[in-house]
């Protein structure tokens, strides 16, 4: 059954995705892009309040911005994802992706990313991406657009797509992640191909991604992903 991942920024909007039912929650900072990492002050913080009642993941951002951050991540965090945006013309990114997840430790699950977009930011073609996926024993694949400038990710990726990459997932036991700029209308369309996770961070938002999250929106986004009598019934369980 398809469940709901929802991007936050601050420990307020962290606590609003808890009280909506989200599945999970994902620290990232939208303002540094479709993967930008949050400040490590803030994540520390929502780590600890939250205190394991949801699965977390964290944005880090790009591979190529990584080796001046740290990649010491908060006690409690489950899965991380490095964008792969301009690796294509990098030999030695499948090396240097390796060297990332390694740094990761073994308490965090990391994700491959596959941008439905690659050749307008330069990222390695998807299948090369999913094999060295499965080499480096990455944990779930997250399949999303690098460029957040209004296109969703049906644009780019037709339904056939998407089922293929989500089937080869799931033949790896890799939980499989679909993202990108979603509407309601998109996520209706997507539901069929039984993803794992819908992710969004603009639908659950007033105005645009950088703005706040809504509490009304994320449980009508809960109620779209799950149905909403079972999403009723698990929030005030």
């Amino acid at each position: 059954m398809t469940k709901l991942l929802v991007s936050v920024r601050s420990l307020a909007e962290a606590r609003l995705a808890l009280a909506a039912g989200v599945d999970l929650i994902d620290l990232k900072e939208p303002a540094r892009g479709s993967l930008g990492a949050l400040d490590p002050a803030v994540a520390r913080q929502i780590v600890r309040s939250l205190r394991g009642r949801v699965p977390l993941s964290v944005a880090l951002g790009e591979l190529l911005e990584l080796r001046s951050r740290s990649l010491r991540l908060p006690a409690g965090v489950s899965f991380a994802k490095l964008g792969l945006a301009g690796c294509a013309s990098a030999a030695d990114w499948p090396r240097a992706w390796q060297r990332a997840i390694e740094r990761l430790g073994p308490q965090v699950t990391p994700v491959a990313v596959i941008y439905a977009d690659w050749p307008r930011v330069a990222a390695p073609d998807p299948q090369q991406v999913f094999d060295h996926a499965v080499r480096l024993r990455a944990g779930a694949l997250l399949i999303d657009t690098c460029l957040k400038s209004g296109d969703d990710l049906l644009v780019h990726a037709g339904p056939g797509q998407l089922q293929a990459w989500i089937e080869a997932a799931r033949r790896q036991s890799m939980p499989s992640v679909v993202a990108g700029s979603l509407s309601a209308a998109t996520i209706r369309r997507l539901l069929p191909l039984g993803p794992d996770y819908i992710a969004v961070r603009g639908a659950a938002c007033r105005g645009s991604r950088a703005g706040p999250l809504d509490g009304r929106r994320l449980e009508c986004l809960v109620d779209l992903v799950r149905g909403p009598r079972r999403a009723a019934a698990e929030r005030f369980a």
